[in-house]
């Protein structure tokens, strides 16, 4: 009896699928993560693109609360539909969500939720004095208990995307 099996596609169907979550906020910097992650993924993981949001003013009252929900989910799916042209030609399936709060807080909050593999972010290297201040990608690495990839900008150039290098 033989271990091994003539099929080359077993070893694939036997790794378990990966959830990979996305910080995307418009950047050039999180462009990169997204394309690093897409890089990275196998065809049965899934990929998740999260956009965080700053909550509307509770004191608006109605309808004038909901108006300004309704402006802030449409101005973050505008910025999500970047990518969604990107998604239709990856064989990973990708997901899009508007989340609501800090981006950090997000970000840990859809992984743990979505039982994520990792977390993919951008990183703008705006240098020590904002990374003593806190930075959504040092708060990542203080506080996610998921693995977190901080993407810089350069990569885009190690993965021989013109188009997305400085």
């Amino acid at each position: 009896m033989s271990l091994t099996t003539s099929d080359p596609r077993a070893a694939e169907r036997a790794v378990k699928p990966r959830t990979v979550i996305v910080g995307y906020d418009g950047s050039d910097e999180a462009r990169v993560a997204f394309a690093v992650a897409i890089d990275r993924a196998e065809p049965w993981d899934t990929i998740v693109v999260v956009h965080a949001t700053a909550p509307a003013s509770n004191w608006l009252g109605s309808p004038y609360y909901q108006r300004a929900v309704a402006r802030i989910h449409q101005a973050a799916e505008r910025i999500l539909d970047e990518m969604r042209p990107i998604a239709e030609h990856v064989e990973t399936p990708i997901e899009f969500e508007v989340l609501e709060g800090h981006p950090a807080a997000v970000l840990i909050r859809a992984a743990a939720l979505r039982d994520a593999h990792e977390i993919v972010v951008g990183s703008r290297g705006l240098g020590r004095l904002r990374g003593a201040l806190g930075s959504v990608s040092h708060e990542l690495l203080r506080e996610s208990a998921r693995p977190v990839l901080v993407v810089n900008r350069d990569a885009a150039a190690v993965l021989e995307m013109p188009s997305l290098a400085s």
